[in-house]
């Protein structure tokens, strides 16, 4: 594991994760009230939520329904955590950093906010909790320095996207300081436990067609010396596509092209295709690569982007 330890240049995660300083994308993100009857999907009441000039990005809502979390940036310099009240239909800005903050999350207990933090070497990234107030900040694993993405498994243990490619998908606990890595050349989206426990994640190790993969649940136990056990393809991704997100059923939407699709739950309905439920192009909009769905699963959010793909 002594490879996960080392420094590398931001330049690299930025490639193909978060964008860098000197190139942030133009981002917006979109809000719909969102519906799924049998009859298909329903998008309506596109809402712009964009407090910053240049990037906006990386949804969250919150388990209350409340809030949705996102970071954004007014120039190449920083990025900061926000908070879109759903009710009030108002933004709040909740860091004043010198750092960049990325990925914003509540903690398993509801009582810290967590996010990547690239540090002020702009090549160091770890993880962060901050006060529901944007304050406090406390890196959870000091030593883990080339953090991308996570999840959260319990309120010590969480899965990481760690640094260099082949990308890897790595297992942590922060009270016992371990780490272990789970498989390699993983794609930027993977959710903890989303659907019926399970836990899901892009395997991009061929580069023709990219794919999900569950993680077996003897995968996630701490077992000494275990013998890697390869964990099985639940559906292939959309040509190119790593953005995606589940409905209460198990169902995946994601997009392309400018254009949403469903694929109802692979471990019900395994020999079921994608299938597309909205154009936005209805909605001006051409194209758009991150999804997020409310707990409600009555608010969609998307991030739409301008020129080439994030």
């Amino acid at each position: 594991m002594n490879r996960f330890c080392c420094f590398y240049s931001l330049w690299v995660f930025c490639l193909l994760s978060l964008p860098s300083f000197a190139q942030l994308p133009s981002t917006q993100i979109y809000l719909f009230d969102f519906q799924k009857t049998v009859k298909g999907v329903t998008l309506t009441h596109p809402v712009k939520i964009a407090p910053g000039k240049l990037y906006n990005n990386q949804p969250y809502f919150t388990p209350d329904n409340r809030l949705m979390y996102f970071v954004s940036s007014n120039d190449t310099n920083n990025t900061e955590i926000y908070q879109y009240d759903l009710a009030k239909r108002k933004t709040k800005r909740l860091t004043h950093t010198t750092e960049c903050e990325y990925s914003p999350k509540l903690t398993t207990d509801m009582e810290h906010i967590s996010c990547v933090r690239v540090e002020r070497d702009k090549k160091t990234q770890r993880l962060y909790t901050y006060s529901l107030r944007g304050k406090k900040p406390y890196a959870v694993m000091p030593e883990q320095t080339n953090i991308g993405y996570y999840e959260w498994l319990s309120l010590h243990e969480y899965l990481a996207f760690e640094l260099p490619e082949p990308f890897s998908l790595v297992q942590c606990n922060s009270y016992k300081k371990t780490r272990w890595r789970l498989d390699d050349s993983i794609g930027r989206t993977f959710y903890a436990r989303k659907y019926k426990g399970r836990s899901v994640y892009v395997d991009k190790e061929d580069s023709n067609q990219w794919v999900l993969r569950a993680l077996l649940p003897e995968n996630l136990r701490a077992v000494k010396n275990r013998t890697n056990i390869t964990n099985p393809i639940i559906t292939e991704t959309l040509p190119g596509e790593e953005d995606y997100c589940f409905l209460a059923d198990g169902s995946i939407l994601m997009g392309h092209e400018g254009k949403l699709y469903l694929r109802k739950s692979p471990w019900d309905f395994p020999n079921e295709a994608w299938k597309q439920v909205a154009d936005l192009n209805a909605f001006g909009i051409t194209s758009f690569y991150r999804l997020a769905i409310s707990p409600s699963y009555r608010k969609l959010a998307i991030v739409v982007y301008e020129g080439k793909k994030p």
